[in-house]
């Protein structure tokens, strides 16, 4: 009987200190970016602002440009976008969104006979437009309470899943729906990730 007890916590022992091989499927954003829309203004990383608002005022109006890093191990697999809030996030008003794709969203600079270095935060709204050139192809639209996890009460294209684009940078950008919508969340911790299938 020692024996046996012996024999079963050396094994217990032996395959809970081998580690398990564990594959990080959840990718957090690489930048956020809060886009005023009237002014072509950018902030990067605004960390506790509401990042998706529509007022009715057209000068507080903002959407958010989320982008993701897609590892080169994610070639050939399916992708799928996930939005999550908790408690301490805000969603008010129709707490929807509309999810488009964002081509080259990376925020590189323009050309040095545009700005030299700029960054998305001091470019005006006509290199921003260069630079970023958001707003592509609309693939969805999001419902989502704080807490709670979004619904997509509209999707096109196969999507909140799409093919991953190993080794690339993608981007999507998040609009309010109808006249008022305000929809904030703690950046890198909820809101928008990328799960790898």
């Amino acid at each position: 009987m020692n024996l046996l007890f012996l024999t079963l916590t050396l094994l217990t022992t032996l395959t809970s200190a081998t580690p398990t091989p564990r594959q990080n499927t959840l990718l957090y954003p690489y930048e956020t970016y809060r886009y005023w829309v009237q002014s072509g203004n950018w902030k990067l990383d605004p960390q506790d602002q509401l990042l998706v608002v529509k007022n009715g005022n057209a000068a507080d109006e903002t959407t958010s440009i989320v982008t993701f890093d897609i590892p080169t191990t994610a070639d050939g697999h399916k992708c799928k976008l996930l939005f999550d809030l908790w408690a301490r996030d805000v969603s008010s008003g129709s707490k929807q969104a509309d999810v488009f794709t964002a081509t080259k969203p990376t925020g590189a600079s323009a050309s040095d006979s545009d700005t030299g270095s700029a960054s998305l935060q001091s470019v005006s709204k006509e290199v921003a437009n260069i630079i970023v050139q958001s707003r592509d192809e609309h693939v969805g639209r999001i419902s989502v309470s704080a807490p709670g996890t979004a619904d997509w009460v509209l999707a096109y294209q196969g999507y909140p899943e799409f093919d991953c684009p190993a080794g690339q940078i993608v981007g999507f950008e998040f609009v309010g729906v109808n006249d008022e919508v305000a929809i904030r969340w703690d950046i890198g911790v909820t809101g928008p990730r990328v799960q790898v299938l």
